[in-house]
C-alpha cells in the first residue's frame, strides 16, 4: 500500500464526516478522503479508484450497513468496513459484523477509530501482499512448468519413493506413453535389479546429507520395453505443486555438460570476490528454513559487516575498496569452517552453517571472534597504502517459527548493528526482548522456545493437590516454566498461544514429559510414590508420536505407568471426542490414569463426561473463586461431584484461594483440592502432605 490512504466516509452529513476525518488526522494518517451520502454516490466512487477503508454510520436514511457491504462485494474490491454506532448492545453489534462489517466500535472515541484503523490497513496490507505472492507464485509455476515440458534433459518429481510428475522428455527415454502411466510407479522399478542395491544406499544417504547441493549417480535403467539404459541421474531437493519431493534430472547427453555446469556455477557466483552471490545464499536459506520447519535441524547464520567501510571507500574509490573486499572474503573463507559464504551487499557478507546437533550454535561465539581477529590481522595492500579493517558480527539461528528467509536475516542483521554500536570488532547474538511496555510479540516467544532447551530456559515447577477425605497421597500437578533472554517468566498463556501457533506444542509437551518422568524415578528411588499431572497440548491427541513417546519412556525407566495422570482439556475433548476417546484408552493400556480439566465450560458436560473413560474430573477455577460467597456456585459444584461420583470418577477444584472456600468444597464431598493457600507451585516436589491429614 502506498502512504495515501483512500478513504470513504458515509455520513448524513459532511461536518459529521469532518469530524471523523479531524481524528484520523489527529493520529497522523495520510488521508484521501470522500464523503458519500447514498448509495448513488458509492457506486459512482467504487468505480472510480481501488479504495483502503469504509467508515460509515450504521444507516444513513434509507441506505444500511449491510446494503454497503453487498456494494463493495459486488465490486470485487477487499475494503474493510469500519461501522461508528452510539448504541453498542449484542444485537446491534451481532447484525452489523453479520451484514460484513469488520469492526463496530463507539462513535464518541478518538482513540478506538485510530486503532480499529490501524489493525485494518494493516491487515489489508497484509492480504493485499499475500494476493501479490500468490500470483508471482502461480505465474513462477506456470512458467516452471512451460520450461519443465520442453527440457530436452528427462525431469521427474518423487516423492516417498514414486514418481508424481515426469516431462515429456522423461516419458519418451523410459517408454511411456503418457503421465498415467507412469504415475505412482515407484523409481525403482527404472532401476535395474543389478544396480538396485547400490540406488537405495544412494538414496539413503542422499536423503540423511546435510549439503542441499546436487548428487549424482551413473547406473543402468530399465525402460518399459525392457531396454538396458545407461543414465546418469542427478537428484536434488525440490517442491512440486507445494509438496516436498525430490527432483530427478537425466541429462540430454548432446548436451556439454561440462559447460552448462560451469554456467550454472558461474551464475551463483559473486564477480568481485568469487564467494556465493545474494541470490543464491538466499535459495540456500530457503531451505534452510524448510529444514528446521520439517525435521527442527536448526542452521546458524551470521551477518559479517565490514566497520568504517564508507570512510575506507572516501579514501580509497569506488575501485579501490575492491581489493579489500576481495582479500576480506578470502581471510574469512579461510576460518569458516566448510560453510557456505556469500558476499551479500558491498560490505557484507553472509555465512550458513547447517547445526543438526546444535554444536555450531554453541561455538558460534568462538567463529565469531576467530573472524573478528582473522580480519584485523589482515592488511590489505592498495597502491601505496596499507589497509586494515575489522568487522562486526550479528548471529542467528535458522528456526522454524521465523515465517522467511528475511525474518533471519533482519535477526542477525540487528544483532550485527548493536555489536557495531558497541565500537564493533565484535560479535553479538541476536535475542530477543520485549517492547518498552515489557511486552513480547507471539514470534518472538516462539523463537525463545526453540532455543530455550540448548540455553537451559526452561524449569518444572510443582503444585501439590490434596485430598480433602481419607489417606493423604503424594500428587502434584506440573506447571512448565521459562525464562526469556533478560531472565524474566514469559507468561505461562502467552508461552503455549506461541507455541501452538509455530507448531511448536509437540515439541514442550516430549520436554515435559521427559523431566517429569525423570523427576518421578528421582522421586521413587528416594522412596516416594509420587503422582503427576501432567497437562498435554491440544495437539497432543492428534499425534501418535506422543503415545510412541510416553510408552518408550515408560519402558526404558521402568517407572509404573500409574504415576502418571494426563490432564485434556473439556474444549479439545468435545469437539474430538472420538480422537480424546481413542487417546485415553491407549493411556490406560499404559496404565496411566487421565484427567478432564476445565470442566463446567462446555455446554454438553454431562454429556462429554459419559463418553470419556477418564479418572479424574477438575473443576474449572472459575467456580472456586468466591465460592464461599456464591450460591450459584455451590450448586454448580455439588452437581459436578455428584454427576462425577455417579459415574465413578474422581473430583478435584482448581484455584483454591481461602478458607472458607476449603470448607464448601469440603462438605460438598469434592475429593482433592489445589490452589495457592493450600501451595504456590514450587521448585521441587517436597511438600508436607502429612500435615494437611
Amino acid at each position: 500500500m502506498d502512504d495515501i490512504i483512500r478513504l470513504i466516509v458515509i455520513e448524513e452529513s459532511a461536518n459529521d464526516a469532518e469530524v471523523i476525518l479531524n481524528s484520523l488526522r489527529k493520529a497522523r494518517y495520510p488521508i484521501r478522503p470522500r464523503h458519500v451520502e447514498d448509495d448513488e454516490d458509492l457506486q459512482a466512487a467504487l468505480g472510480e479508484h481501488e479504495w483502503d477503508l469504509i467508515i460509515s454510520v450504521p444507516q444513513v436514511g434509507e441506505f444500511t450497513c449491510a446494503q454497503i457491504c453487498e456494494m463493495v462485494n459486488s465490486s470485487k474490491q477487499d475494503i474493510p468496513v469500519i461501522v461508528l454506532t452510539d448504541k453498542l448492545d449484542g444485537k446491534i453489534i451481532s447484525t452489523l459484523l453479520s451484514g460484513g462489517a469488520r469492526q463496530v466500535i463507539p462513535s464518541q472515541s478518538d482513540g478506538c477509530l485510530q486503532a480499529a484503523v490501524g489493525k485494518e490497513l494493516a491487515d489489508l496490507t497484509e492480504r493485499r501482499r499475500r494476493r501479490h505472492l500468490d500470483q508471482l507464485y502461480r505465474e513462477l509455476q506456470r512458467h516452471n512448468k512451460i520450461l519443465l515440458e520442453s527440457s530436452r534433459d528427462a525431469i521427474a518429481y518423487v516423492h516417498d519413493g514414486m514418481h508424481i510428475h515426469a516431462n515429456p522428455s522423461y516419458l519418451k527415454m523410459f517408454n511411456y506413453k503418457s503421465m498415467d502411466d507412469i504415475e505412482g510407479l515407484p523409481i525403482m522399478d527404472l532401476v535395474s535389479l543389478e544396480d538396485q542395491a547400490k540406488f537405495k544406499e544412494f538414496m539413503r544417504e542422499f536423503m540423511t546429507d546435510d549439503q542441499e547441493k546436487e548428487r549424482q549417480i551413473d547406473l543402468e535403467g530399465i525402460a518399459a520395453d525392457k531396454k538396458r539404459l545407461k543414465l546418469k541421474m542427478e537428484l536434488s531437493h525440490a517442491i512440486y505443486d507445494s509438496e516436498r519431493c525430490i527432483q530427478v534430472i537425466i541429462r540430454d547427453q548432446s548436451q556439454n555438460q561440462e559447460l552448462e555446469q560451469k554456467i550454472k556455477e558461474i551464475s551463483r557466483r559473486d564477480q568481485t570476490t568469487g564467494l556465493l552471490n545474494r541470490q543464491y545464499f538466499i535459495e540456500l536459506l530457503e531451505k534452510a528454513l524448510a529444514k528446521a520447519m520439517e525435521t527442527h535441524t536448526r542452521s546458524v547464520l551470521f551477518y559479517i559487516e565490514l566497520d568504517n567501510f564508507n570512510t575506507m571507500r572516501e579514501n580509497l574509490g569506488v575501485g579501490g575498496s575492491d581489493p579489500v573486499i576481495q582479500n576480506t572474503g578470502k581471510i574469512i573463507n579461510e576460518v569458516s569452517e566448510g560453510g557456505a559464504l556469500s558476499r551479500f551487499g558491498e560490505n557484507v557478507f553472509t555465512l550458513l552453517l547447517t547445526d543438526k546437533d546444535g554444536k555450531k550454535y554453541a561455538n558460534a561465539g568462538p567463529l565469531a571472534d576467530k573472524i573478528c581477529k582473522a580480519v584485523e590481522a589482515n592488511v590489505t595492500e592498495v597502491g601505496k597504502q596499507s589497509v586494515v579493517s575489522t568487522c562486526s558480527v550479528g548471529i542467528a539461528q535458522v528456526l522454524a517459527s521465523a515465517a522467511t528467509p528475511q525474518d533471519v536475516l533482519n535477526d542477525a542483521h540487528n544483532a550485527c548493528a548493536i555489536a557495531m554500536k558497541r565500537g564493533g570488532n565484535s560479535f553479538e547474538f541476536y535475542k530477543v526482548s520485549g517492547d518498552q511496555k515489557g511486552d513480547m510479540k507471539l514470534s518472538d516467544i516462539a523463537k525463545l522456545i526453540e532455543t530455550a532447551i540448548e540455553e537451559k530456559r526452561l524449569s518444572l515447577r510443582y503444585q501439590p493437590i490434596v485430598n480433602l477425605h481419607g489417606d493423604s497421597q503424594e500428587m502434584y500437578e506440573v506447571f512448565l516454566r521459562m525464562l526469556d533472554g533478560e531472565g524474566k517468566t514469559v507468561p505461562a498463556s502467552n508461552l503455549f498461544d506461541a507455541a501452538e501457533k509455530a507448531n511448536l506444542s509437540i515439541q514442550l509437551d516430549k520436554w515435559v514429559l521427559e523431566q517429569s518422568i525423570k523427576k518421578l524415578v528421582q522421586q521413587q528411588k528416594a522412596g516416594h510414590k509420587t503422582h503427576f499431572f501432567i497437562k498435554l497440548s491440544d495437539q497432543a491427541i492428534r499425534d501418535e508420536s506422543v503415545l510412541l513417546y510416553i510408552r518408550k519412556l515408560l519402558k526404558s525407566t521402568q517407572l509404573p505407568g500409574s504415576r502418571l495422570i494426563f490432564e485434556l482439556s473439556e474444549s479439545i475433548a468435545i469437539s474430538q471426542v472420538k480422537l480424546a476417546k481413542a487417546f485415553i484408552s491407549q493411556l490406560k493400556s499404559f496404565e496411566c490414569q487421565s484427567a478432564l480439566e476445565h470442566f463446567g465450560t462446555g455446554l454438553n458436560s454431562s454429556t462429554t463426561l459419559k463418553h470419556l473413560p477418564v479418572d479424574y474430573v477438575k473443576i474449572d477455577s472459575s467456580y472456586s473463586k468466591g465460592l464461599s460467597t456464591n450460591p450459584d456456585n455451590q450448586k454448580a459444584v455439588q452437581e459436578i461431584v455428584k454427576m462425577a461420583h455417579e459415574l465413578d470418577k474422581l473430583t478435584i477444584a482448581e484455584a483454591v484461594e481461602d478458607a472458607n472456600s476449603l470448607t464448601v468444597l469440603w462438605s460438598s464431598e469434592v475429593d482433592f483440592a489445589q490452589g495457592h493457600y493450600i501451595q504456590e507451585p514450587m521448585d521441587e516436589p517436597e511438600f508436607d502432605f502429612s500435615e494437611e491429614e
